[in-house]
């Protein structure tokens, strides 16, 4: 991989520089492009965001999982990415709900829950994302992230780890590529995942 072109997430600014979005946008089109309607298209992309998906939901046999639907919502109710994917296992179905906390490298801060009062932006999207689900006919899992381009042997990946206090699971940037680094057939992809 060439170092001397210029990447797309990086250059001299010394914050976020509102990254954050981005990194919304990017990783809901990765989570969609799951879908097995997509195995064909682009095998390579298709692989890739099927394994990131694997991932958030903690399901390591790959090759036995489909995925038939996989929506995305950005925003809602101030949630940096809310995920619905329906599975199948074994010929059996299975509802998936994420809800992704994008971090670039703003730490976690304190956001006004429904009683008024000021609580770490996790448990206040947790409670709503949790009484959405309760609220559902259907049979939802439920699963909590928060994606950070820290690398977790960086010093300032500690500030994350509360998160595990509000049942999160944290994830590094490149941990959602299980260790691969052969490039896709999307140009998009790479630059994001490949050449950060």
């Amino acid at each position: 991989m060439k170092k001397d072109f210029p990447k797309l997430m990086v250059d001299s600014t010394e914050n976020d520089g509102h990254a954050e979005p981005i990194m919304d946008y990017i990783i809901s089109w990765c989570l969609r492009w799951a879908m097995q309607d997509y195995a064909n298209t682009k095998s390579i992309l298709y692989n890739y965001c099927k394994r990131m998906l694997c991932i958030l939901l903690k399901e390591n046999n790959v090759d036995t999982i489909s995925f038939t639907d996989v929506k995305t919502w950005k925003q809602y109710y101030k949630i940096d990415l809310w995920v619905e994917a329906i599975l199948l296992k074994n010929n059996i179905e299975e509802k998936h709900a994420i809800l992704i906390e994008n971090k670039y490298y703003t730490p976690l801060h304190l956001t006004k829950d429904d009683d008024g009062q000021y609580k770490n932006q996790l448990e206040v999207y947790r409670k709503k994302f949790d009484k959405y689900y309760k609220e559902q006919s259907k049979d939802w899992e439920t699963h909590y992230a928060l994606i950070t381009c820290i690398d977790r042997n960086d010093e300032k990946f500690s500030q994350y780890e509360e998160a595990y206090n509000y049942g999160y699971e944290i994830y590094s940037f490149y941990e959602l590529l299980d260790g691969h680094s052969e490039e896709t057939e999307s140009d998009i992809f790479n630059e994001f995942w490949l050449k950060w």
